[in-house]
């Protein structure tokens, strides 16, 4: 009965029966709360159906319940634990599910016969040359379906076609068979750590331990503190900054020679692209007769050497002295000490050539005379006449026939 009949027939039978009407109130009300309880259950109901359904519809499209599906199959030696409702993934990503795992019908059979669902939207990226492998999903050994995709250039594989399949094993237990060797290093490692840390247990390994340590900090301590250059280098701030002068010259030294180098170089190019005596020495055609040349005069050179140390001459006498000068290294004093006299009397302004460099009167009248001798035409044609006649005097007469 709804809340509408029953709460009609109580309004009949309160006006139709001889109850008070506070009594009509109170029952009225009893089956009023009555009713609201029901809703409350009902709607409570109602939420759970539709969080049910939501859950379903998203685990639906997660696992592509509501998409069209393309059947592909395969064959295995070894599915690995592969079963039905194992993931297919093509590229990372999943796209369907497996449907069966069995062998087929004839006993003779051992292949294993893996049948699996594809969506539609992916089963054109599926190639002629596409080949299907079974991969370990995490660490709990779970299995799953990997499609590896071929050349685009090739044309997709129909639906419902066999598809190859990489028997390869590339399962958890072929890694464990690389960690295997990995683990028996470990174990050596752990025992060698054992042997070492039983060792370090002994007292007399101990004692010596101690004895380097104090011996270590000992050192320690007289480097920061003793009277050493390397206290000194640590604590003494002039010490570092005559560090840091000679660190400074010789980066200046290094610069030096960088430019010393460069120069070299430049000398050397100079050499080989010329000109110069080196340069035709080393490259030129007549380099042989060059260097013969060169011969020829450091042996006169020699020769000439020779002579002044094994001689009696003045070169000899002025260079090695025997202790009896000759009568050239006398001469030669005495022209010298008349040089420095002659020059004396110069400087003092004696004779002609003193008074002319001395006297500037002397000057300026030998410079009149020769200006008037300059201008007088007559003058000059009588200096003149008498160069001509000392010149025919001088010249040689024939000799009488």
């Amino acid at each position: 009965m709804g809340f509408g009949q029953s709460f009609g027939s109580k309004l009949v039978a309160f006006w139709g029966s001889d109850v008070t009407v506070r009594e009509q109130c109170a029952m009225l009300c009893s089956d009023f709360m009555l009713t609201s309880r029901d809703a409350k259950v009902g709607a409570f109901v109602l939420i759970g159906l539709v969080f049910a359904g939501l859950v379903i519809f998203l685990i639906g499209d997660e696992r592509h319940v509501f998409t069209s599906k393309v059947g592909f199959a395969t064959i295995f030696q070894d599915v690995e634990g592969l079963k039905a409702g194992s993931s297919v993934r093509m590229g990372g990503i999943d796209v369907g599910t497996v449907s069966s795992v069995g062998y087929a019908e004839d006993s003779r059979d051992m292949l294993l016969h893996v049948k699996f669902a594809v969506d539609k939207s992916q089963a054109a990226r599926i190639r002629k040359d596409s080949k299907v492998k079974i991969e370990s999903k995490g660490f709990l050994g779970d299995k799953m379906l990997t499609i590896v995709g071929g050349d685009p250039r090739l044309p997709a594989v129909p639906p419902g076609s066999l598809i190859d399949a990489d028997n390869d094993p590339k399962d958890l237990q072929t890694a464990l068979a690389r960690v295997g060797p990995i683990a028996a290093k470990a174990e050596r490692v752990m025992d060698n750590l054992d042997s070492t840390v039983a060792q370090l247990a002994d007292p007399v390994v101990h004692e010596r331990l101690k004895s380097s340590v104090e011996s270590l900090n000992h050192i320690l301590a007289s480097i920061d503190h003793g009277p050493g250059y390397v206290a000194r280098l640590l604590n003494d701030r002039g010490e570092a900054d005559r560090i840091a002068g000679m660190i400074d010259r010789l980066q200046q030294a290094s610069g030096q020679l960088e430019q010393s180098l460069a120069s070299v170089a430049s000398i050397t190019q100079r050499v080989e692209k010329g000109p110069g005596l080196v340069h035709e020495l080393l490259y030129s055609e007549d380099s042989a007769k060059s260097v013969q040349q060169i011969g020829h005069a450091a042996e006169e050179v020699s020769t000439t050497l020779r002579g002044v140390r094994e001689g009696q001459g003045m070169a000899h006498s002025l260079l090695y002295g025997d202790g009896t000068p000759d009568h050239t290294t006398a001469q030669l004093s005495q022209i010298l000490t008349d040089a420095h006299n002659i020059l004396a009397d110069v400087r003092a302004g004696k004779g002609t050539l003193g008074a002319l460099l001395t006297d500037p009167s002397v000057y300026e009248d030998l410079k009149v005379l020769l200006g008037n001798v300059e201008r007088n035409k007559s003058l000059r044609a009588l200096v003149r006449y008498s160069i001509e006649q000392g010149d025919a005097k001088s010249a040689p007469t024939a000799a009488p026939k």
